[in-house]
């Protein structure tokens, strides 16, 4: 409520305004303006933008009001907003769905923060992220491709603002439990899309010996689904493993978490099976790794089984799939991939140490793909230099190499520190709390974690935006977690 004073003490009058008063007058100008537009340009082009322009301050004006609701549906669909474009003339930069909802998750925890008088410093990693930050911006000055230099940047800077939003929004173990909710249910659009395009056969085509139709759904990439994959895929075991603890012990204490253990099982299977149909092996020996922690880290017999199921399990498929055991012994072929890898490194390598600037600071946010990778392709023999196309936006998949190519030593030991606090933190709320669905959540970010780490050896992990947006949404709830629910717990 704001108030107007109408003439000079002491004979003013005060009227008192609501702000919710002034939407139905706004809302019927704002509709005469646009028929007044459409009716003197009566363009197509105009209507959608006027349309999208209104989605956009929906959102906006969601994330401010109604941050949580705004974090649950990101979380639903993130996975599935980076594949394709949106018809922005933008200079003929990128533009994704994704984009322009982080740009906007940026603005409004901004507006958040200063309405609210909330402090950036919620955040335990804030500091040694600033320093991760401070670099790449820093490079902007000498980098050759200041564009998607500043886009890489730029999703970090989103990941940092989407962290921030949910220590913000999430304070109650009852908010936590529907964001693990829908975490669970976002697997389910891009599985059933994957699950179309292996059926049909309009997934990724490639031939490496043979051939293999690699299902991505709508996640842009079949690494990319399959790394999204491994970090969801520990929560929905865990609680799976849980449920059925609940149904053999009936005097569960109350106010425990309780799942659908069918809805739960089904779903596991069906991730497993998308899984494999990506056909990417270092997602199959990341989430069989990862798994095999948490047999190691819990002590009931249901957790310790997964010691033998789950290679059990990885050699039923290699045996009995054919095209899986194809992809695996295709790693030793001379044209395969793996040798086409060792080669990039090489070449990254040389970058890095072709000053001692490059060594502490890189070479810049996303140069090495864009511009320095192509360089060697008309020199260089092997399967990555047969077309100037694959190599654009080529990675060194070797997050260690990407990052230090991006950061330099500064931001990759800064970035670091970020892994060190969060798995403290994780390990932490895994060890002391008392409540043990807390305890769970804490537990999946670290074993789905650990997977992205044993994957980030050969993949682009932590710098894919569909993968990374989950780990990081997983960071922001333990930190939440950290910070407003452990005293009850």
């Amino acid at each position: 409520m704001f108030q107007l004073h109408i003439g000079r003490p002491p004979h003013h009058k005060t009227l008192s305004i609501r702000p919710a008063w002034l939407l139905a007058p706004l809302g019927l100008a704002a509709a005469a303006a646009i028929g007044l537009m459409q009716g003197a340009v009566q363009s197509t082009t105009l209507a959608l933008a006027l349309v999208g322009v209104g989605l956009a301050l929906l959102w906006l004006a969601l994330i401010i009001v109604k941050p949580e609701a705004a974090l649950l549906i990101y979380t639903l669909l993130a996975v599935n907003l980076n594949s394709f474009d949106l018809p922005l003339p933008l200079g003929g930069a990128r533009v994704s769905p994704d984009i322009v909802l982080v740009s906007l998750l940026i603005v409004g925890m901004l507006l958040r923060m200063l309405t609210l008088r909330r402090s950036p410093a919620a955040l335990p990693i804030l500091a040694p992220y600033l320093v991760f930050l401070a670099v790449p911006t820093i490079t902007l000055l000498w980098t050759p491709t200041p564009v998607e230099s500043v886009r890489g940047l730029f999703r970090f800077v989103g990941y940092l603002a989407l962290m921030w939003l949910i220590v913000d929004a999430i304070v109650s173990k009852a908010q936590l439990r529907r964001m693990v909710l829908v975490l669970i249910l976002s697997t389910l659009i891009p599985i059933i899309s994957g699950f179309y395009q292996a059926v049909t056969g309009s997934g990724q085509f490639i031939w490496a010996g043979a051939g293999f139709n690699r299902i991505y759904g709508f996640a842009g990439g079949p690494f990319t689904l399959a790394f999204y994959l491994v970090m969801v895929m520990p929560l929905v075991l865990i609680f799976l493993l849980e449920a059925r603890g609940q149904a053999e012990e009936p005097a569960a204490p109350a106010g425990r978490w309780r799942f659908n253990r069918l809805g739960l099982g089904l779903l596991l299977g069906l991730i497993g099976v998308a899984l494999v149909l990506t056909f990417i092996r270092g997602a199959w020996i990341a989430v069989v790794v990862s798994l095999v922690l948490l047999g190691l880290g819990r002590g009931a017999l249901r957790y310790r089984q997964l010691l033998f199921t789950i290679p059990a399990a990885a050699g039923v498929v290699l045996l009995t799939f054919t095209p899986a055991l194809e992809r695996v012994q295709q790693a030793a072929d001379p044209t395969s991939t793996l040798f086409g890898r060792l080669a990039v490194w090489r070449l990254a390598v040389d970058w890095l140490l072709a000053s001692p600037l490059n060594v502490l600071a890189g070479v810049g946010m996303k140069a090495f793909e864009y511009y320095y990778v192509l360089l060697a392709g008309p020199t260089t023999a092997g399967l990555y230099w047969r077309r100037e196309s694959f190599l654009i936006g080529n990675r060194p998949h070797n997050e260690l190499l990407g990052f230090m190519l991006d950061v330099g030593l500064i931001g990759v030991v800064a970035l670091l520190v970020v892994f060190f606090i969060l798995a403290r933190l994780a390990w932490r709320i895994y060890r002391s709390a008392r409540d043990q669905d807390l305890r769970l959540v804490a537990l999946a970010f670290l074993i789905g974690f650990a997977g992205l780490l044993v994957g980030a050896i050969a993949d682009n992990v932590f710098s894919q935006p569909s993968v990374a947006v989950y780990f990081w949404i997983m960071a922001g709830l333990i930190m939440a977690i950290d910070r407003h629910m452990m005293s009850d717990a």
